[in-house]
């Protein structure tokens, strides 16, 4: 009989160091999609992310240097795209890491369903062409948060950066979106966030003192 596993990502991913190849198996049924929407963002080519995506399984699998995590998203997101960086740079896709650029406009079904839901599609067009004139980072951030869900200190333990910056990050990506949309398009923008059951304090974190 197959073995089940709880739905909590710390006590599979520690059957996973302990050398549970079944366990490893729950998680990449469980984040492959999210794997390979993330990936596409970065490099357009479904067959280059899925190869990734392959082989970084494949490496956890042998690896015999794994250790606990509490962020386990966290963790697969950065390995995958610390691989693909490496293979972009070593097949000369590109020369210059700074270079590859997180495009947040290639298809993606939980983008599209986030604003069809809300009967916001052309909205939904208009933000993402917002989206993409952010930093790099910002863009991610955003992709990251609001899209895929992930807290501040998931996304802080992707960027080794502490929580509060991760808010900072989007703090200032919500300020120049804010600059980019109509007010009407912005605050619509607010208010589904919001409807995804995000608080007014995630949304708007508090003003950046230097």
């Amino acid at each position: 009989m197959a073995k089940t596993y709880s739905s909590d990502d710390i006590e599979i991913w520690n059957h996973v160091v302990d050398g549970s190849r079944s366990a490893l198996g729950v998680l990449y049924q469980k984040y492959y999609a999210l794997l390979f929407n993330f990936g596409l963002k970065y490099r357009n080519d479904e067959d280059f992310v899925k190869d990734c995506i392959h082989d970084l399984f494949v490496k956890i699998c042998v690896s015999d240097s794994l250790s606990s995590t509490q962020y386990v998203r966290s963790y697969l997101l950065t390995a995958l795209k610390n691989l693909m960086f490496d293979r972009i740079i070593s097949q000369h896709i590109c020369d210059d890491i700074d270079e590859i650029s997180f495009d947040i406009n290639i298809p993606d079904e939980s983008i599209n369903e986030f604003f069809e839901r809300e009967n916001e599609a052309e909205l939904g067009q208009r933000v993402m062409k917002a989206v993409n004139q952010l930093p790099n980072i910002q863009r991610e951030a955003i992709y990251l948060h609001y899209i895929k869900g992930l807290s501040h200190k998931e996304i802080a333990a992707m960027m080794n950066i502490n929580p509060q910056s991760s808010m900072n990050i989007i703090s200032r990506a919500l300020t120049n979106l804010r600059k980019r949309l109509s007010p009407n398009d912005f605050f619509t923008l607010i208010a589904i966030f919001c409807s995804n059951t995000l608080i007014i304090k995630q949304i708007l974190p508090p003003p950046i003192y230097h």
